[in-house]
């Protein structure tokens, strides 16, 4: 099988090797394949599964055009429909209108005329997040407030010249709590952790956390609104103001799984991975 990655990580990432040495010892081989080299075979795969392809918000067209080449080659996780969706932030919107608690967000189209100012003042928003609407992992992303207001407007116009942008406030009770993240496998809870907040320690550093039924029936219920079950999701919550938590990201493309935050995660992420392998179970295994 195929773990998909980038020309900058061809070999795959040191946390999806945890998960490469499981599946190992299930006899099965993962083979590293960048998604835009020439010359990969992608129909000798018995499964396809998308993992580090952390360049594909510079060649969205090209990639979302890769996986629905490479899903008629072979299985492909999680299916092209979902990563279409899940490639623009906009997705988040989306999950509002559904009745999800996201993170408030104000998505701004490419080249609209507008400042930083004006939103933050509509919104009542102090000090403010900006981000662009396509992007892995936390590029581009820059926190702004009336001391540096410039700089958030000139960051701001940048990525308006190359594509939609998202503005949300920026969530200070998570700069004491932190943040967390809920993995699922095919569907089921596997484990969870928790980790500083991005704005304010990057990379992450995962510590094995213990949410209550009431965070896992909320993560399930987002992922109860997708169209298919995918083989793994992240839900990433932030703690809300007001209580509760609120959803930062709903990672379904190639999410660093942080399986070294938990003793048990990968195992967990290689059974799900033989259940997509085994040919009694189909390709929608898990649904």
């Amino acid at each position: 099988m195929a773990f998909v990655t980038d020309s900058e990580s061809p070999r795959g990432t040191p946390d999806d090797a945890l998960a490469v040495e499981e599946l190992a010892r299930r006899q099965v081989t993962v083979v590293p394949a960048v998604w835009d080299a020439e010359g990969v075979e992608w129909s000798g795969f018995d499964l396809i599964v998308i993992r580090s392809p952390w360049d594909y918000p510079t060649k969205r067209d090209r990639f979302l055009a890769w996986v629905d080449r490479a899903s008629r080659s072979a299985p492909l996780w999680n299916p092209p429909a979902m990563v279409a969706w899940n490639s623009h932030k906009g997705y988040l919107l989306d999950l509002a209108r559904r009745g999800t608690a996201i993170v408030p967000t104000v998505l701004l189209a490419r080249g609209v005329d507008t400042t930083l100012d004006e939103v933050r003042k509509r919104q009542g928003w102090a000090e403010v997040v900006v981000k662009p609407a396509v992007s892995s992992s936390s590029k581009g992303l820059l926190r702004s407030g009336p001391d540096d207001a410039g700089a958030g407007q000139r960051h701001l116009q940048a990525l308006l010249g190359s594509g939609d942008v998202l503005v949300q406030p920026y969530v200070a009770p998570a700069r004491e709590r932190g943040e967390r993240s809920l993995v699922f496998f095919n569907g089921r809870f596997a484990f969870a952790v928790d980790y500083a907040y991005v704005l304010e320690n990057d990379p992450r550093r995962p510590t094995p956390a213990h949410p209550s039924a009431g965070e896992v029936r909320a993560a399930v219920g987002i992922l109860q609104q997708l169209d298919a079950v995918p083989l793994y999701a992240r839900v990433d919550f932030l703690p809300s103001p007001i209580g509760g938590w609120w959803l930062g990201e709903l990672e379904l493309i190639e999410p660093e799984l942080l399986l070294r935050g938990h003793p048990e995660a990968a195992t967990k992420f290689a059974d799900a991975v033989v259940e997509k392998l085994e040919p009694a179970a189909g390709p929608w295994a898990g649904r």
